[in-house]
């Protein structure tokens, strides 16, 4: 089961694993953001921090976190994506595979709906729809 590292020893991580390939892409993360709900500064933080955790090759990254919900289940949760598709989507199972063996229950993406038919033939399903209006 993924727990949560204490503060001290995460600290002593840094910088993390594919930090200088996450680096490379952040300019195209950045842009990819609603900085109204979450800035890179937020995102480099969280992969700083081990909160988060970055996926990568030369020819893409992916940025992932476990989220944990009341009742036991963790969800591997897929924050952003920036590179090639066909790099994209190793990376993406590379990262079930860890989530696997840390005893992550399931795996969730949210983001455009193009993601849907890509991801269908990996065993990804439309679970709910999230509805936004601008205020």
């Amino acid at each position: 089961m993924v727990r949560r590292r204490p503060v001290a020893e995460r600290a002593m991580t840094f910088p993390p694993e594919h930090w200088s390939e996450y680096q490379s892409r952040r300019s195209t993360i950045r842009g990819m953001l609603d900085e109204r709900c979450y800035t890179i500064d937020w995102l480099d933080v969280m992969i700083a921090n081990g909160d988060a955790r970055v996926f990568a090759s030369p020819e893409a990254v992916i940025v992932v976190a476990v989220k944990r919900y009341p009742a036991g289940a963790t969800e591997l949760h897929g924050l952003v994506a920036a590179g090639t598709l066909n790099a994209i989507l190793p990376l993406i199972a590379e990262s079930e595979e860890w989530a696997k063996g840390n005893g992550v229950t399931f795996a969730a993406i949210a983001s455009r709906e193009g993601w849907s038919r890509v991801l269908k033939e990996s065993g990804y399903r439309l679970h709910q729809t999230e509805l936004r209006k601008e205020l």
